[in-house]
């Protein structure tokens, strides 16, 4: 499962603010568009050269899609016509022998909406992010900072589930070792309870935070694991 939030305006976003790789700024501002050509594999064979419509409607929705090895973009009309999409494998960043996946995914969200078209950037009207399920970050909540290494969507922390499972109902979605809430806890037992401003974000939630500049703004699926539940 994955979840996905909406920011708007999304035109301001992509045409009015910088993005500088250097200084590590929220925003960019393309020059000159291109086309380009990526691959979520570094194989020749599977590359697909980005598809651009010059027939493009007033109101476009734009759509990333942060997998497990990479992410990609599609653009869309409100009939659903693909009038762009790309993709990018995730760079390899070490912070010591780990990946940084932060890193990663930073560099890999903004390579991607520098990819977008200059002729269609002022017609999106909305931006959408998904990640994968269960995929926990830990961040300062008055700077949005990591405070610890993102836990993956596929680890698990066996050593928080009877906690969990002693106040959520039976069968609830946390009661796995691999849940949101499990990761919570068993950060918050190894590290957290020192912490004076921590929060939770989903993946989705910290890159869409790169970009509107709101913590504490999620979806449904991804506070699923969390124990929310919209019954």
């Amino acid at each position: 499962m994955v979840g996905a939030v909406s920011v708007n305006p999304a035109s301001t976003i992509l045409s009015s603010l910088t993005y500088s790789r250097k200084l590590g700024n929220r925003f960019f501002l393309g020059n000159k568009p291109r086309t380009v050509s990526m691959s979520l594999k570094n194989e020749n064979r599977n590359k697909k050269q980005l598809e651009v419509s010059t027939g493009a409607a007033e109101r476009l929705y734009l759509g990333l899609d942060f997998g497990t090895s990479g992410a990609r973009f599609a653009i869309i009309d409100i009939g659903g016509t693909i009038q762009a999409e790309a993709k990018r494998p995730y760079p390899l960043y070490l912070n010591g022998e780990s990946h940084d996946w932060v890193r990663s995914w930073k560099e890999t969200l903004f390579s991607l909406l520098e990819d977008i078209p200059l002729n269609l950037r002022k017609d999106i009207v909305s931006i959408s992010i998904d990640g994968t399920s269960a995929t926990t970050i830990i961040v300062d909540s008055d700077t949005g900072e990591p405070l610890w290494r993102p836990l993956l969507y596929n680890e698990s922390c066996p050593d928080a589930l009877p906690a969990v499972k002693s106040i959520a109902p039976p069968n609830h979605t946390v009661c796995s070792a691999s849940s949101t809430l499990c990761k919570l806890v068993s950060w918050w037992n190894r590290d957290g309870s020192n912490k004076k401003s921590a929060l939770l974000l989903h993946q989705a939630d910290w890159l869409l935070w790169l970009l509107h500049g709101k913590l504490g703004v999620s979806d449904y699926n991804n506070a699923l694991k969390a124990s929310f539940n919209k019954l």
